[in-house]
């Protein structure tokens, strides 16, 4: 039986009972999923361990009794620390690519604005909230980071690690070149692609350049698919 993790930024107790007020977390578990006093669920709160805790309660409206029955270390892993940079593109390609990119492994997202970028906002709190549940969802013991929309200019001032730009005809991209690679970086584009500008401030800030095969992909199929192949 499939158990329901849930994330929550407070602490939580190694043992005992204790009462979690969380309004979010109370409509999930009681309105939603309609969970029961004496079932099973998971907590964590991104200290890598995960408290296997029973439903005393519901208590008022937003207050719920749980009590610890075990608690474990988290043993998801991955093999580095991925940062994508994604240029802004429409809303469900971005959620679609945070969605996917959580559940893969990624450890940062970066949303920038690039010159054919052809939005230039979007919603934080929406974008932490499907963050939250794609945690919740994939096991993995930390949710990834989300930074504020950041100009492309200052990518490399804020990132000292390797960047691999994909763009299609250059080498070939393989495992081989990243594998002893402990944290990364990937740009994707927007729609219309890289400005012949954009790419000759790459090149001068000595990226990588990479490609992910003949065709040509769109943004948050090349963010995923980068994504998947650099975290295998």
């Amino acid at each position: 039986m499939k158990l329901h993790r849930f994330y929550t930024e407070q602490n939580l107790p190694k043992e005992g009972d204790f009462t979690l007020h969380h309004q979010e977390l109370f409509n999930q578990m009681k309105k939603v999923l309609r969970l029961l006093p004496n079932e099973k669920v998971g907590l964590f709160n991104g200290d890598g361990l995960e408290y296997i805790s029973k439903i005393i309660s519901f208590e008022g409206r937003d207050g719920i009794v749980f009590q610890i029955e075990k608690v474990q270390k988290n043993n998801v892993s991955f093999n580095k620390e991925v940062s994508l940079f994604f240029s802004i593109l429409k809303k469900d390609n971005v959620e679609w690519i945070i969605q996917k990119g959580t559940e893969l492994g990624v450890s940062h997202f970066t949303p920038i604005i690039s010159a054919r970028s052809e939005k230039k906002n979007i919603n934080i709190d929406r974008i932490k909230k499907i963050i939250t549940e794609a945690t919740e969802q994939s096991g993995r013991p930390v949710p990834p980071t989300i930074t504020d929309i950041t100009k492309l200019e200052s990518v490399f001032d804020m990132f000292h690690e390797p960047i691999i730009v994909f763009e299609k005809g250059s080498p070939s991209f393989t495992k081989e070149d990243f594998k002893n690679v402990a944290k990364v970086g990937v740009l994707i584009g927007p729609e219309g692609g890289w400005t012949k500008e954009e790419l000759s401030f790459f090149e001068n800030r000595k990226a990588t350049f990479r490609s992910l095969g003949s065709t040509t992909l769109r943004g948050e199929t090349a963010a995923v698919v980068a994504s998947a192949l650099l975290l295998q």
